[in-house]
């Protein structure tokens, strides 16, 4: 039943439509809005550690990830909304996308009410013992809590409508305002220090971008989406709906991170803090690649919707096989050099004691990247086919499997044992979701992914350096042939008739106008 609060006339089909875009141009959008944020930490970041001293930097960082992670406990709506949205564009149902616009919204403020009263509960505890907080910063901490508390329902609203500007696959609005935010997160801090060096000014910045941000979405929004003033509802059918989907994501929005990271606190508890650092260092720098396939699975996100909501199953495949296509062609090229000279680059970059104890492992991990980013693919896939029960499901399964493989790899080879276990995870799920799609995968795709992979396996037992070049050389150049006449064949037949097609009009047009003038 339809609670309507308010009714004003508008014309709806004006209020969403279908965007032909192109997901190469929506992808770099995507690739811009998430490398910009880094540069500007790789600026802020050490001038912020000389500021405002190493303690007080970590509880920022501590304030930048809770912020960050209540996100995730949006219940997968702001995942739910881009899916169900999508449909409903391409389905040109616009009462209900007006009904699940506002429906999603008033359920993500609730949500963000919610957490940000445990999160204000919660701070006295978290501030006093749970995070270990020097003594003389506990009381900043204490009174600069309660203002993140209050940007959590901004947050969680965000998410909300980043997820409607997806599903109209407006990537150019969604990437423009994440830099914006970014922006403000590292360069807000730098603008207070000359005023305080107290974390409270520092934290009412953060907040205050986050509202800001929020209200620049909504904007955004408004302006883009016209159906927003269609009528402002609550719909109990679109809320089960988004609970529905957005239940399963949330078994995966909590767990995967968990699983991605966990191994760093196995580590410290059954080796040594120092074994965190040479893992936690090739760690956090091969995994930047995956910057790439991510930026490639969100913008697929909606268009995978869209298509199927329309039973456009052929467009479906297309775009999974010229995507997968596409990631093992940018990756393995980069993939291979890491593999092949990740002691070479440890030492030029780390120094010969983390070459030595770190390069085995920026080797091993390296391979877990490049399979789990070509999985990006079909994960997309599936959520967008209404299964993300699949992908959470095996999530469920794998939690188990991984901390027995975790703990016995650790205990067995250290931190190398640790880096088998988080890639042979990876790369199982992979094959996992794979399988789950094999009826829509050509086989050349199984063969090459296969081939690469082996190839990576390979080269980790390189260790002349001629030899490395040499096999570099080869491999690439057997690899370029491949692209060229096998895996991106009927992507560069697409572009070329594409490309014929977009001539042909344009010289039909000339005529025209030779012909009138």
């Amino acid at each position: 039943m339809n609670r309507s609060l308010q009714t004003v006339n508008i014309d709806v089909t004006k209020g969403l439509a279908q965007r032909r875009t192109s997901i190469a141009r929506n992808s770099l959008w995507n690739l811009a809005g998430q490398i910009a944020p880094l540069l500007l930490a790789a600026f802020a970041i050490p001038i912020l550690i000389r500021q405002l001293g190493v303690d007080r930097f970590g509880v920022l960082t501590l304030a930048w990830i809770l912020v960050g992670y209540f996100s995730l406990f949006d219940l997968g709506i702001g995942r739910a909304i881009t899916k169900l949205l999508a449909e409903k564009i391409a389905l040109s149902d616009f009462e209900s996308a007006s009904s699940l616009i506002w429906t999603a919204m008033f359920s993500m403020v609730l949500l963000g009410i919610f957490f940000g009263t445990v999160l204000l509960g919660l701070a006295p505890w978290l501030s006093r013992s749970m995070l270990n907080i020097p003594p003389a910063l506990q009381s900043e901490t204490l009174h600069s809590l309660p203002w993140l508390a209050v940007a959590v329902p901004f947050v969680t609203l965000t998410c909300g409508l980043r997820g409607i500007l997806e599903a109209q696959q407006d990537f150019a609005a969604v990437n423009a305002l994440r830099a914006g935010i970014g922006l403000v997160t590292y360069l807000g801090p730098l603008a207070v220090l000359p005023l305080s060096r107290s974390l409270f000014p520092v934290v009412i910045t953060l907040a205050a971008a986050r509202v800001i941000s929020c209200g620049l979405h909504f904007w955004v929004c408004r302006r883009r989406i016209p159906v927003f003033s269609l009528r402002v509802t609550w719909d109990r059918q679109a809320f089960r709906d988004l609970l529905e989907f957005g239940s399963w994501l949330t078994v995966s929005n909590i767990i995967s991170p968990m699983m991605v990271y966990f191994d760093r606190f196995v580590i410290a508890s059954l080796l040594s803090i120092s074994a965190v650092a040479y893992y936690a260092a090739p760690f956090d720098a091969v995994t930047k690649l995956w910057l790439i396939p991510s930026a490639l699975a969100g913008v697929l996100f909606p268009a995978f919707s869209e298509a199927l909501a329309v039973d456009n199953h052929d467009r479906a495949s297309s775009l999974h096989e010229q995507s997968i296509a596409s990631t093992l062609v940018i990756l393995f090229p980069l993939i291979l050099v890491i593999v092949l000279f990740a002691p070479e680059g440890l030492r030029l970059w780390l120094g010969p004691i983390f070459a030595s104890r770190s390069g085995v492992v920026l080797q091993i991990l390296a391979i877990g990247v490049f399979t789990n980013s070509l999985a990006n693919m079909p994960y997309a896939l599936l959520q967008a086919s209404g299964r993300p029960d699949l992908t959470a499901k095996l999530h469920l399964v794998e939690v188990p499997c991984y901390l027995a493989l975790l703990y016995w790899g650790i205990r067995t080879r250290g931190i190398e044992g640790a880096a088998i276990a988080w890639t042979s995870r990876l790369s199982i799920e992979a094959a996992v979701l794979f399988f789950l799609l094999r009826a829509i995968l050509a086989a050349r795709l199984w063969i090459t992914m296969l081939v690469s992979t082996a190839i990576l396996l390979i080269a980790c037992g390189i260790e002349s350096l001629a030899l490395k070049f040499v096999f570099l050389a080869v491999s690439l150049s057997v690899f370029a042939y491949a692209a060229r006449s096998w895996i991106l064949k009927d992507i560069l037949h697409l572009r070329l008739r594409s490309w014929i097609g977009a001539m042909r009009v344009l010289n039909q047009a000339k005529a025209r106008f030779a012909h009138l003038s």
